[in-house]
């Protein structure tokens, strides 16, 4: 075993936890892995020269800047002296996102030449560049894993691995364009959610002949399988979303593809479930009524409506009551029990409640949300695209699917900045940047939406450890707080800078007019009230910060209005995974499941103390499982109002818990307005995580 794996495990080889070891660990992995086999050159000038002419370093990148200027950049950035804090941050960098020969015995970059390349490929000028490689030594945001690991690389991957499509309609020349997107999406490592409520139900008719339609779970098994075959190269493999709304006729057959003991020929091996659930399916759970489920293709011939766009709070009623329309009853609370017993055999279904998310819709001119994402944080507006037999390609329309340009704050080290302003304004340009950069011409509805719409998605991350590290308890009152000034801070400043970025520009998204960003309306809650903090304890956190009043945002929606916004949207909360390790920072929002983690790759275990970890901090790193998670709800629902899009949300229970345990948790994350739910984790129940859009 090597001596860094030995020391590391040192952390528990005792009854209680020594982080020290940890760090003895960081540094034997240094002196003996990382240093004796990292490529030196002479100077940055020799370093630049060899990697552009070998096809490593993206030489236009390069180009752009006089090398004076490319220097102050490097400069900077190991001016700052960065340490990693863990070995488990210094063993991912080097493990993923640091390039090595093609042999892989041998690292081209440091982490401070990584995050210099990154900082010139995302910007537009040298203060640009200069600008962003502080925020991102000091770790004030760091980008999703694509930007990260491919800006500035020649012959690499894309800058974002998240996407959306919405072209499954109910024809088989849809059905087969959006087989060969998700191929061309997942070859390069894609993660892709894909809406298909519109697809008949199994045993509709098609051309006049009676039960004959193959349902959902045919096309659901065709994207199982693409998946698996389409990978990255046999290093990642495919990953995959559907979403099914609850009102279709096949959605129990496509829920008990998830279940354990389901059928081996019908199983979802790869692909994830989401469940989208509209407002009447709720009101039917909690009056114990039965719900009628629809077959989309009777539904169409009668009303002419595509299932995905029936708004079912105004046409539930008159829909089931119509003789002509083919449909199911079945028990509302036996569908939610049966999500529950899958969610506790498999994680699946996500759940996307329908009528919080398009309720808080900024752009219902353009569309409705009728889907998320592989990690349920994306919410966006998608139009399916229509595409015709060969020979009739001019009829095809282009319709607007996503792509999800993600990157997240690290809430420490950005309230430690003294300037949450000047954090998000660089994070939003340079996102600005990766959507301006992002072309996806293989799937045209995603470039189409990416070239329109801009929209971008800031998260956040190491929610818990600051917390900790502040001694306030997750989901407290004072916790609670510190969550709504934060993000309702963070949602000034993101809107601030692209409605500066819109009128320094001139680019305006599609779908700004008529919007209610364009009446103010979206921005309501702001014009009533200042939100600043009340607790001592939180007011002394943004001590030296500036947080908006209610007359600056009166201000920027004046401002709004005047120049229009640049992006469509701007927060999404990702999940977040290896890049939380290399920020020394808990998970996204969600509450910590060990205080000391444990991971096993290539049979080496590695030992992850939490950040602040001390008989000091000990107690406030109350973990996942033991937690009320109604305190999780409530903190996402806290942030969720500032959040324009979703919030990755996890609920962790014990795996004594109960189906009725799990449905009072749905139907409490109802009531207090979350848009979605990612996963249920049962302890010691392994969920693979989510590689594709994580940040």
């Amino acid at each position: 075993m090597e001596r860094w794996i030995e020391l590391n495990n040192r952390v528990l080889a005792g009854t209680v936890a020594q982080p020290e070891h940890d760090h003895e660990a960081l540094r034997a992995y240094f002196q003996d892995r990382v240093n004796p086999n990292t490529v030196e050159f002479p100077t940055l000038e020799e370093k630049v020269r060899a990697l552009t002419g070998q096809g490593v370093w993206d030489a236009a990148v390069f180009e752009r800047y006089a090398p004076h200027e490319v220097r102050a950049v490097f400069d900077r950035a190991y001016s700052y002296g960065f340490r990693f804090q863990s070995f488990m941050g210094a063993s991912k960098f080097y493990g993923e996102y640091a390039t090595m020969t093609p042999d892989r015995t041998r690292w081209l970059e440091r982490y401070e030449d990584r995050l210099s390349v990154t900082a010139l490929a995302r910007s537009e000028s040298v203060e640009e560049a200069l600008e962003l490689v502080h925020h991102l030594v000091t770790q004030t945001f760091t980008p999703a894993t694509p930007t990260l690991m491919n800006s500035g690389k020649a012959n690499t991957g894309r800058l974002v691995s998240c996407f959306l499509l919405q072209d499954c309609t109910d024809n088989l020349d849809s059905i087969t364009k959006t087989l060969s997107f998700v191929a061309e999406l997942s070859k390069g490592g894609g993660g892709i959610g894909v809406e298909l409520s519109n697809l008949r139900a199994r045993g509709e008719s098609l051309r006049g002949i009676q039960n004959v339609t193959k349902g959902v779970m045919g096309v659901a098994k065709m994207l199982d399988n693409m998946l698996r075959y389409a990978d990255q190269a046999g290093q990642r493999p495919g990953a995959g979303a559907i979403y099914l709304s609850v009102m279709h006729a096949d959605f129990l057959d496509t829920l008990s593809a998830k279940k354990i003991a389901t059928d081996e020929d019908a199983r979802l091996k790869t692909l994830s479930v989401g469940a989208t659930l509209p407002d009447i399916f709720l009101e039917k759970v909690r009056s114990g009524e039965d719900i009628c489920q629809f077959y989309p293709h009777s539904l169409w011939q009668e009303t002419g409506q595509e299932f995905a766009d029936i708004d079912w709070t105004r046409d539930y009623a008159a829909l089931a009551a119509n003789p002509r329309i083919r449909k199911k009853r079945v028990s509302a609370r036996r569908v939610l029990e049966e999500i529950a017993v899958t969610q506790g055999e498999s994680g699946y279904p996500y759940l996307l409640f329908e009528g919080h998310a398009n309720r808080a819709n900024p752009i219902p001119n353009v569309g409705t949300i009728k889907m998320s994402n592989l990690c349920s944080e994306i919410l966006q507006p998608t139009q399916p695209s229509y595409f015709h037999p060969y020979g009739r390609e001019h009829e095809d329309r282009v319709g607007l699917d996503v792509s999800c340009n993600l990157a997240s704050l690290v809430i420490e080290q950005t309230m430690h900045s003294g300037d949450i302003g000047r954090v998000v304004g660089a994070a939003v340009r340079m996102l600005d940047n990766v959507a301006r950069s992002t072309s996806i011409a293989e799937v045209p509805a995603v470039r189409r939406a990416n070239d329109e719409m801009r929209s971008v998605g800031l998260g956040a991350m190491g929610l818990h450890s600051f917390l900790a590290g502040q001694e306030l308890i997750y989901g407290s009152p004072e916790a609670l707080e510190f969550v709504d000034v934060f993000f309702a801070a963070v949602h000034y400043h993101a809107r601030r800078t692209s409605m500066q970025i819109a009128r320094d520009t001139g680019f305006v998204f599609t779908g700004f007019e008529g919007s209610r960003y364009e009446s103010g309306e979206h921005f309501a809650q702001y014009l009533e009230r200042d939100f600043t903090p009340t607790f001592p304890e939180v007011a002394a956190l943004f001590s030296g910060h500036v947080l908006p009043t209610r007359a600056e945002w009166q201000q920027l929606v004046q401002d709004i209005r005047a120049h229009g916004l640049a992006h469509s949207f701007v927060m999404a909360v990702a999940p977040t995974g290896s890049i939380s390790y290399v920020s020394h920072a808990s998970a996204s929002i969600m509450p910590i499941t060990e205080r000391v983690e444990t991971r096993t790759s290539n049979k080496a275990r590695t030992i992850y103390p939490m950040p602040h970890l001390s008989e000091r901090t000990e107690w406030y790193y109350e973990e996942a499982y033991d937690m009320d998670q109604r305190r999780v709800l409530d903190t996402v629902a806290t942030a969720q109002r500032h959040v324009d899009q979703g919030i990755s949300c996890t609920l962790f229970v014990p795996s004594s818990a109960t189906t009725r345990t799990l449905q009072a948790y749905y139907l409490y994350a109802y009531r207090r307005g979350l848009k979605t739910l990612y996963y249920t984790r049962l302890r010691k129940t392994g969920v693979p995580e989510c590689v594709s859009c994580v940040v």
